[in-house]
């Protein structure tokens, strides 16, 4: 397969090169530095609000565009369109209606604009703009994946990563008590870029078409489990499986309270239940086409060791003071 991908140089984009590169697929990526990391590819520099001279008279098999812009996404759809095989779009498994079943699958209602002044409502309407666009200029065959939480090396965030982090941190300083937010029972969804990415090159080589939930592991992995996998993977990192790390768990109300000032963004893996809409995103489809997850384990470790070669601070957790600050209320 010959494939075109639309950035290549972030999270996902980057992925899905090295999924394909390692697959022996050619691959080309499209960004304005016109660089890639990864070697042996073609590497196009332009904008995807501007100059698209770059794509101009290219014919690929397959394209992954994981914009929100839906006039960037109708330029490239118009201009690619007879000359791409098949188009891989990355949409959210945000457009589903907040109001709608507990379930949700693919054939959910979908949001609509309510007069809402709702950040997240804003992004859904975004990229349910862009679906459309693609539906409505692209010629090829279409693919949609719709993603949640995306976790694992390179994640800019930092939901997930915060967690590994915290335990190695804890481990190494030798204290070991650590704020865990609401109910340890409460399950969890979340996605390694990895495995969308594996799932994605093979689905775009197949011609697969259509519109699948790729969210993973299932509501049925509490957080509580997912934590444990976390501290697990620093033990071994830190190479002190004899040392532990205490939970201590914190109510929602209170976790509400506390961190009103803290930006969702900015929360690990936590968000008040009562601002989860669904209790599952239903992936069953994408399961059926080959898409498979691996352990939390294997995330948390390899997140880590990433993690630990990069300078910058975390995007996400808590400050040492403020956690401090909660702990010693949580405990009372």
């Amino acid at each position: 397969m010959n494939l075109l991908v639309l950035g290549g140089g972030g999270f996902l984009g980057y992925h899905v090169v090295a999924e394909a590169t390692s697959a022996g697929h050619t691959v080309t990526t499209f960004n304005r530095e016109g660089k890639s990391e990864i070697d042996g590819v073609e590497a196009l520099q332009g904008d995807r609000q501007g100059d698209l001279s770059a794509l101009e008279g290219r014919t690929w098999d397959a394209v992954l565009d994981t914009f929100s812009d839906p006039d960037a996404v109708t330029r490239t759809a118009k201009l690619l369109s007879n000359k791409v095989g098949a188009y891989g779009y990355i949409s959210g498994i945000s457009n589903y209606h907040p109001e709608g079943p507990d379930v949700v699958d693919e054939d959910a209602p979908l949001r609509y604009d309510d007069g809402r002044d709702d950040p997240l409502q804003k992004r859904s309407l975004k990229k349910l703009a862009c679906e459309r666009a693609l539906g409505e200029h692209f010629s090829g065959d279409l693919l949609i994946a719709r993603v949640g939480i995306m976790v694992g090396p390179r994640d800019p965030t930092d939901r997930f990563t915060w967690w590994p982090m915290r335990f190695l941190r804890a481990l190494q300083a030798g204290k070991t008590r650590v704020l865990a937010p609401g109910d340890p029972r409460r399950a969890v969804q979340f996605t390694d870029a990895r495995d969308l990415a594996a799932w994605l090159v093979r689905s775009l080589d197949k011609s697969l078409t259509g519109t699948y939930n790729t969210v993973g592991p299932g509501r049925e992995e509490r957080i509580e489990d997912v934590l444990v996998a976390c501290l697990k993977a620093a033990q071994e990192v830190a190479e002190t499986s004899d040392a532990d790390a205490e939970l201590v768990w914190a109510e929602e109300d209170l976790l509400r309270d506390l961190l009103s000032d803290v930006e969702e963004e900015a929360r690990p893996l936590w968000f008040p239940e009562d601002q989860i809409p669904f209790d599952k995103v239903d992936s069953t489809k994408a399961l059926a086409h080959g898409l498979r997850f691996r352990s939390t384990y294997d995330t948390a470790k390899e997140t880590l060791l990433w993690r630990q070669g990069q300078d910058n601070d975390l995007q996400a957790g808590f400050s040492p003071d403020l956690e401090a600050q909660l702990l010693s209320r949580v405990e009372g």
